[in-house]
């Protein structure tokens, strides 16, 4: 999304409706340019028009997110064994392209830790059935200057009646994203609890 598309729509989290002279008044850009990007978030679907512009129904759930701030992204991670071995796999996107990685994603509006563990799995051809959550933690990535990714790291354990090949943990140390090993060495035994709470907006 365009920089002042973000700026237009960031209005919005403090404004149901606005009229086109006020939104020009709070980013402060000419109307003709505004005119413009109004009218491709309009085709997007993200705005509508009646007297006053406001977000579409289907776009209501970028709310939490329209911000300038870069924000700590949940994952799920999964784990599937035992304490000496897991399934593992390769990543090959960044960060850690190459290391070997336990399962994980993000969660999808409306899905619940079981239904997130399960989706997940269904990638590698794996029926997995959620068994309980391990641990939460809180991962900073980057290089010793800077932070580049934060993320919140939720660890669960789950099973499988597949076949499927387990990896030695202590072995393949070197191999393993630092991280991911050392959830797996630490974690593995805690159990936790986390409520889903369902409200109205």
């Amino acid at each position: 999304m365009e920089k002042i598309e973000q700026k237009i729509l960031e209005q919005f989290l403090y404004n149901n409706r606005l009229k086109f002279n006020e939104i020009e008044k709070l980013i402060k850009i000419r109307s003709n340019k505004l005119a413009y990007h109004i009218k491709n978030l309009i085709k997007k679907g993200i705005l509508i028009k009646n007297k006053e512009y406001s977000l579409s129904e289907t776009a209501e759930h970028l709310i939490p997110y329209l911000s300038d701030k870069k924000a700590v992204l949940p994952v799920i991670l999964i784990h599937i064994g035992n304490k000496n071995q897991c399934f593992l796999y390769k990543r090959k996107k960044r960060p850690f392209q190459n290391y070997l990685s336990m399962p994980g994603g993000r969660f999808l509006i409306k899905e619940s830790i079981p239904e997130a563990t399960k989706r997940i799995m269904q990638k590698f051809l794996i029926n997995a059935k959620f068994k309980k959550i391990n641990s939460i933690t809180l991962e900073h990535v980057g290089t010793s200057k800077t932070k580049v990714h934060s993320f919140l790291l939720i660890f669960v354990s789950a099973t499988t009646k597949n076949k499927i090949q387990l990896t030695e943990i202590k072995k393949n140390k070197s191999k393993i994203i630092s991280s991911d090993y050392q959830i797996l060495i630490n974690n593995l035994n805690q159990e936790i609890k986390i409520n889903t709470i369902y409200s109205k907006a």
